[in-house]
């Protein structure tokens, strides 16, 4: 790979990172609050959030990464940077607002966003809609633990 293929592989990935720097705050000040909610059954323990997030951002980042190196990639682009975004606002939310509601409502609409996000990449690169599925995945599930905490609490 070229270097600068290697230096814009870089740049998506510590792109990826932004949703987990800006809300760790939000975690790390917030722990008592979530420990008190009744939690869902298959609730993983805390540790492992943070290693499937460490996961699943790289993966995002060269996802994205794979992506941008096609020529029609606008709109994808758009799309995944608004993935992002909503991703970043969720922790904030939930954690920092504790509304579980507002969590409930904005994780189900990154569902909605990514699946055209999906789509949108599956059209421009095979292997970057691919490495997006685990993401998509932890999303659903995310999503059960946020429903199933709304729900109970």
């Amino acid at each position: 790979m070229k270097t600068k293929a290697w230096l814009i592989l870089v740049i998506w990935l510590a792109i990826c990172q932004l949703p987990s720097i800006l809300g760790v705050q939000f975690v790390y000040t917030n722990m008592v609050w979530y420990n008190t909610l009744l939690h869902p059954h298959w609730t993983p323990p805390g540790v492992v959030f943070g290693m499937v997030w460490a996961v699943l951002y790289v993966l995002l980042g060269i996802s994205a990464f794979l992506a941008f190196r096609e020529k029609l990639y606008r709109n994808a682009m758009m799309l995944f940077v608004g993935q992002l975004a909503l991703n970043a606002c969720w922790t904030p939310l939930f954690f920092g607002a504790h509304s579980l509601t507002g969590g409930l409502i904005l994780i189900v609409a990154m569902l909605a966003e990514f699946i055209f996000l999906l789509r949108a990449f599956g059209k421009i690169n095979t292997a970057s809609a691919w490495l997006l599925v685990p993401y998509g995945v932890w999303l659903l599930f995310a999503t059960y633990l946020n429903a199933g905490m709304w729900g109970m609490n």
